[in-house]
């Protein structure tokens, strides 16, 4: 007899909808804050990873000026070991300096690579004359001291 029996009624579908975008709004507000958890921890984890790479780095170039200052300036039996010590700093010190880069990109450059350059130059110098027997290796450990403390000064940005 009559098509529609029942009322139609807007309200019904209107408070469906209604919810439907709250439930929605409500999720995207979540999604928003767990977000930006994850943003500000990720952030906090890498300025704390830069920093103890940064202090590692400073502790193995203080290492290797606290080996150099215990050389004397004439080689005996115990100067090639101490070179090779400072080289196992030196390379440390390059190594977490590659590290925070790879990390954290250029920006997270420690020290310049001419740095390193002009210690491990200084070094080779140093073990050739220990090898040939010079007598005196004062300049040569004066010149790489001074890399030391120079590469020391940019770490701490003196």
């Amino acid at each position: 007899m009559y098509r529609n029996t029942f009322p139609m009624n807007g309200n019904v579908n209107n408070r469906r909808r209604y919810r439907i975008v709250l439930a929605l709004c409500l999720v995207f507000m979540i999604a928003t804050l767990v977000l930006a958890f994850t943003v500000g921890s990720n952030s906090v984890f890498r300025s704390k990873t830069n920093a103890q790479l940064e202090q590692r780095t400073v502790n193995a170039v203080s290492s290797a000026i606290d080996e150099v200052n215990r050389m004397g300036g004439l080689v005996t039996s115990g100067t090639g070991s101490r070179l090779a010590k400072v080289r196992q700093y030196v390379y440390l010190a390059e190594q977490l300096n590659s590290l925070a880069i790879n990390l954290s990109g250029e920006g997270a450059r420690m020290a310049p690579a001419d740095a390193f350059t002009a210690i491990y130059s200084a070094l080779d110098t140093y073990e050739a004359q220990t090898q040939a027997g010079t007598s005196s290796t004062h300049d040569i450990r004066t010149l790489l001291l001074s890399h030391l403390t120079q590469l020391q000064t940019i770490l701490l940005g003196d």
